[in-house]
């Protein structure tokens, strides 16, 4: 299963990491450095962007809109179809679960399927 998995600790551990389960957690980059085999996903101000060596990747997304406000609203649009274009199923966001426990929105685990969680987080828009 290949999922995007929010990570709500502070900055700079970005908004989360996509994750797919039929690869190895951890591999060798080129220059022998051991690192997850995850993509980094995060947002904010042009001078805040850093690429973090501990994640095979860093997609970044600016906005100054974003970074003032202090969340990924104006920047959802991007971040869901990046999703998308890599192939994420799923979405675990545990702090979400709580608002939606019960019924076919998540696994009472917080494991989201994508299209529903980025229904839940448009009606924020």
């Amino acid at each position: 299963m290949r999922y995007f998995s929010i990570d709500y600790r502070s900055p700079p551990s970005g908004m989360g990491q996509i994750i797919d389960t039929n690869k190895p957690e951890k591999i060798l980059r080129p220059d022998g450095q051991e690192c997850y085999n995850y993509i980094l996903i995060d947002y904010g101000s042009s001078d805040n962007f850093h690429w973090d060596s501990s994640y095979i990747g860093t997609q970044y997304f600016e906005s100054e809109q974003a970074a003032e406000e202090g969340w990924a609203g104006p920047v959802l649009p991007q971040i869901f179809q990046f999703l998308r274009d890599q192939k994420v199923t799923h979405v675990y966001d545990g702090e979400l679960a709580h608002e939606h426990e019960g019924g076919n929105d998540n696994d009472f685990h917080g494991l989201f399927t994508l299209d529903r969680w980025i229904e839940i987080m448009s009606s924020y828009l």
